[in-house]
């Protein structure tokens, strides 16, 4: 049902509208708070997880042995993992309470002890810290017992060490935390094993069994954020002398399987050249300024240029870059050629001469120039440069889609060694590479094919990687279920990290993740002080935004998961993260939501502040939504669709046909549903229980209304809705933003229902946080606790006599009552910052 605005104004028109809009007072949800209330959703979560036997999938979802199960849940991080005992007690018992029943256990193995479970280094070997080991025994039995299910992740940021044997200096930012290496390179897939070994095998005493035999554990994610294939063959090429030898030893022992001879594959690898064109770009400038050429770099690291420097021949003198300190991110330091008309699907050739002055990498690339996106349009590669000059030769074939311009660009951050460069040249055409003289299969000394070698190399080894990859997760699952007794569902890294084939032919099941405006570091990452955000309403943005943009991704004959969620702190906007996540699990019948996360770190468990970017524990704002909102998706008060809109495995359908039919990719479709998506900005199910509307942006909102849940979000300020019946007049409020949810709690429609919970929520900020001028960033200002919230002002009719109505406190307490003005058929009332709540308990007569 549409909402039906221009209502005539309720008639109790009392104070509480007239307050101002921004006025905040302090509300804290304690994180220590197990207490009887309305607010307590613990009944949802049948004690202890997994009484119902394993997890396991039956018709394509997960289930228990009775029932389907569908998660509700949260990320803990680092030292969250292994709280002391009274934390993990009063913990577990809180999110009980808000409504969670799962934890995806995240990033325990990244630190050592206290922030991870590892203890010292023995032998070269790594050994797990058996104090952690027990308090994460102890954390997981407490959840377990309030009926919390668990997600294990076993690699997230483990990285090998030297005293482990390995070789970690000079590794490109894309092998962090031994990303990528993890697929080919042997030690790391052995210690991998020996890690999920002592971990999944070790007993812990308080359930009596071992983690791999633990029904509580509902799901195990291999590997974290991990791409190989994706990424292709040119991170390879740039790794140090060890790990490139590994890849080129398997790359050939593919190749000797799948050619007879050198002869066979000289001829497969045979391409069609293409005759040089016009210059897009050079270094001609060179000899005495950059030209067109752009340098990017900060006043902590300055770069100077010397220009007209020797070079390697005559005829091509260079540009030197003194790099005066080392910067922590490679793009913190950019020499860039912008505003390229690269021209999809062309053949292009870029040529220069590279040295430095001792070894050090360079990347480089031809890549959107922004502003939102960064990535190649057809070359990227990590070079190992050396004193001596090397001539880079590549041809590519560019992307297929570009969207706006180009730029060469050249990432030096992350080194203070000074390099040159020279003799640069961007053309159109080119020929292609097959096979370098002095290369065989007989002799195994195929090099990797990158850039400017023939498209049909380019394509075997990209097979080669998809193969090594899908290898890969085929034996650590083998190893996990049929040697360490693993019996519940399993997973690689998320789907966008693989490719849907991959997923398709090696995963239980399917999981993604998603952010609206992550926070962007421009310079350094995860810099505290130099950081922003994009602080507007994803509301205004259903073509684009973070959440209906991953349902095309879901692989429709298996379970779907997001296991991180998150619209991050501090943002105007940020409370919308609940109510879309419920939106979109429930109507696209997901099995299980992460929100990311919340608890990232041991300590201040019961924090009263916003703790930084994503926790979601101190942020009232998301807190009393988790609970308000988690009906429409746990209890199934919103129905999923009816029908399912499938595409095939190479060729998604658009997020924004989200809203009216269950899509997502079917393995075995060969052609997509004939849908057409919507053409404006208007959203909704073909029943109008939910609608999406950004027709207008300044009044961009969403409304759900089924028999036992309404809501209504967005820029609503000052705007009349009728929510089946559930008439509301929005005052003025901070950014023209609320979110309002109406729920039962008994079950039963709204208007049969004996109890309610009504949640009106704006934003929740810290106080003393300062914001820059154009609010997109506190740098390091965060303030200090108690959280101040913005009461949202708006006036009710409901459909029923109420007896009484009372605002609550942090831990669902009442505080006091609400004037009511009850008619034979309906009662009104009033809400706003004098009752100083985010929720209030609704009972009828």
């Amino acid at each position: 049902m549409k909402p039906r605005l221009g209502l005539a104004v309720l008639i109790v028109l009392l104070p509480t509208l007239a307050v101002a809009a921004d006025e905040r007072f302090p509300f804290v949800i304690p994180g220590d708070d197990a207490s009887p209330s309305i607010t307590d959703l613990s009944h949802l979560s049948p004690a202890p997880a997994g009484a119902d036997g394993f997890v396991r999938i039956r018709d394509g979802r997960f289930a228990t042995e009775s029932a389907r199960l569908k998660i509700w849940g949260v990320n803990t991080c680092f030292g969250a993992n292994f709280p002391a005992r009274e934390d993990a007690e009063k913990v577990a018992a809180h999110l009980a309470k808000l409504g969670v029943n799962g934890v995806r256990m995240h990033h325990h193995d990244t630190a050592p002890a206290p922030r991870g479970v590892w203890g010292p280094v023995v032998d070269g070997r790594r050994t797990l810290d058996p104090q952690q080991m027990d308090r994460q025994d102890y954390f997981l039995d407490q959840l377990h017992r309030r009926g919390i299910y668990v997600n294990l992740n076993l690699h997230v940021g483990r990285a090998l060490t030297e005293q482990e044997g390995a070789l970690a200096k000079d590794l490109p930012y894309a092998v962090r935390y031994d990303k990528y290496l993890l697929y080919f390179e042997p030690r790391r897939r052995e210690l991998l094993k020996q890690f999920c070994s002592d971990y999944l095998t070790h007993y812990y005493p308080y359930r009596r069994l071992k983690r791999s035999e633990d029904p509580g554990i509902a799901m195990v994610e291999i590997t974290n954020e991990n791409s190989f294939s994706r990424l292709g063959p040119g991170i390879a090429a740039g790794l140090p002398a060890p790990y490139r030898a590994e890849f080129q030893r398997q790359w050939n022992r593919w190749l000797k399987d799948r050619y007879a001879s050198t002869a066979a594959l000289q001829q497969a690898w045979a391409g069609r050249n293409e005759p040089l064109g016009a210059t897009l770009a050079d270094s001609s400038a060179w000899k005495e300024s950059l030209g067109e050429w752009r340098l990017r770099q900060t006043a902590e690291h300055p770069v100077q240029v010397e220009f007209n420097q020797p070079g390697p021949r005559p005829d091509a003198p260079a540009m030197k870059l003194d790099v005066s300190t080392q910067a922590a991110a490679s793009s913190a330091q950019e020499l860039q050629f912008p505003n390229l008309a690269i021209e999809p699907g062309q053949v292009y050739t870029l040529s220069f001469w590279v040295r430095a002055d001792t070894p050090r990498t360079l990347n480089a690339d031809v890549s959107n120039q922004g502003p939102t996106l960064w990535n190649s349009v057809g070359f990227q590669e990590v070079l190992q440069l050396t004193p001596e000059w090397k001539p880079i030769h590549r041809v590519f074939r560019s992307s297929e889609k570009i969207p706006g311009k180009s730029r060469i660009c050249f990432k030096f951050g992350g080194s203070d060694v000074d390099f040159a460069l020279a003799g640069l040249s961007l053309r159109r055409g080119g020929q292609w590479i097959v096979l370098p003289e002095g290369q065989s299969l007989e002799a195994g000394n195929v090099d990797i094919p990158v850039s400017g070698w023939s498209e049909l190399a380019q394509a075997d080894v990209r097979q080669f990687m998809i193969d090594t990859e899908t290898n890969f997760i085929r034996e650590i699952t083998d190893f996990l279920k049929n040697d360490l007794g693993v019996r519940v569902p399993i997973t690689a890294s998320q789907i966008n990290y693989h490719s849907p084939q991959i997923v398709a032919e090696t995963c239980d099941y399917t999981d993604i993740h998603a952010y609206w405006q992550h926070p962007r570091f421009p310079r350094q990452p995860w810099d505290p002080v130099d950081w922003t955000i994009g602080n507007t309403p994803m509301e205004a943005s259903p073509d684009a935004d973070a959440l209906l943009g991953r349902t095309p991704w879901r692989l429709l004959d298996r379970p779907f998961t997001i296991s991180e969620w998150n619209i991050p702190d501090p943002n105007d906007y940020a409370a919308s993260v609940v109510p879309f996540a419920a939106l979109v699990a429930a109507l696209q019948d997901w099995d299980g939501v992460f929100f990311f996360q919340y608890q990232s770190g041991e300590g201040d468990w019961y924090a009263d502040r916003v703790q930084r970017y994503f926790s979601f524990n101190g942020q009232p704002a998301k807190l009393a939504l988790f609970t308000a909102c988690a009906h429409l998706y746990r209890r199934g008060d919103l129905a999923p669709l009816s029908e399912t809109a499938a595409s095939t495995i190479d060729s998604l359908l658009p997020g924004t046909l989200a809203l009216g039919y269950r899509i997502g990719i079917d393995p075995r479709a060969t052609e997509s549903s004939a849908v057409v998506p919507p053409t404006d900005r208007r959203l909704s199910t073909p029943d109008g229980r939910a609608v999406w509307d950004a027709s207008d942006r300044g009044q961009a909102h969403v409304s759900v209304n089924t028999p036992a849940t309404r809501a209504v979000w967005g820029l609503v300020g000052g705007r009349n809705f009728d929510l089946g019946g559930v008439r509301v007049q929005v005052g003025q409020v901070d950014r023209n933003y609320a979110v309002l949810v109406l729920t039962s709690m008994d079950g039963q429609p709204l208007e049969s229902s004996r109890r309610m919970l009504l949640a009106a929520v704006g934003s929740a900020e810290n106080r003393d946080m300062i914001w820059n001028e154009s609010r997109t960033s506190v740098g390091k200002q965060w303030g200090t606790g108690p959280t101040q919230v913005n009461g949202v002002a708006a006036q009710f009719e409901f459909p029923g006599r109420l007896r009484r109505i009372q605002p609550l406190d942090g831990r669902g307490q009442p505080q006091g009552e609400v004037q009511l003005s009850a008619s034979a058929t309906s009662t009104r009332f009033a809400i706003g910052p004098s009752h100083q709540t985010l929720w209030y308990a609704i009972e009828a007569e």
